[in-house]
């Protein structure tokens, strides 16, 4: 609020209640200057608490690729299982999967469990099994972190956490 708005609502305030004494004018002046003030100082916080909790899902994200890459380098003290075998199934199928498409898609997007599964082989990976492709639509419909799309459709997404 500027300053001459709240002029007016202290003059508007003086004719209401009759403020004869300028002393308590100041005073209600300062009053409407300090509650909009604190009102300002609040939202910020807010945007800046946003913000700050973007940055550490982005941080978070950011060590986990970088916790990737080393790996793939083998600058990492030990070789991840997934580097001795990209045939991945049960629940790492499921956790590399749901990794591989959340670098991919924003949560809440839809994709058909097919292109998903195009996506882990890009990625260099595949599941186990005489019919990979099969094995690898059993995994993902046990995870807890996708949920279906439609009723048979063969489309899923990542839910919104």
């Amino acid at each position: 609020m500027w300053p001459s708005e709240a002029a007016d609502i202290v003059m508007s305030v003086h004719s209401d209640i009759e403020l004869a004494d300028p002393a308590e004018v100041a005073v209600a002046q300062e009053y409407l200057g300090l509650k909009n003030r604190i009102g300002d100082t609040r939202d910020r916080a807010d945007r800046l608490r946003a913000l700050a909790d973007h940055l550490d899902e982005q941080a978070s994200q950011d060590e986990d690729a970088l916790r990737e890459l080393e790996g793939v380098l083998g600058l990492a003290a030990q070789l991840k299982i997934e580097q001795l075998d990209h045939e991945l199934g049960g629940r790492r199928l499921q956790e590399i999967a749901v990794a591989v498409l959340s670098k991919e898609i924003q949560p809440g997007q839809a994709v058909h469990y097919r292109d998903w599964y195009a996506l882990l082989c890009a990625a260099g990976y595949r599941a186990r099994g005489k019919d990979p492709l099969a094995s690898f639509l059993a995994q993902i419909n046990r995870s807890d972190r996708i949920e279906p799309v439609g009723g048979r459709s063969g489309r899923y997404r990542l839910r919104v956490a």
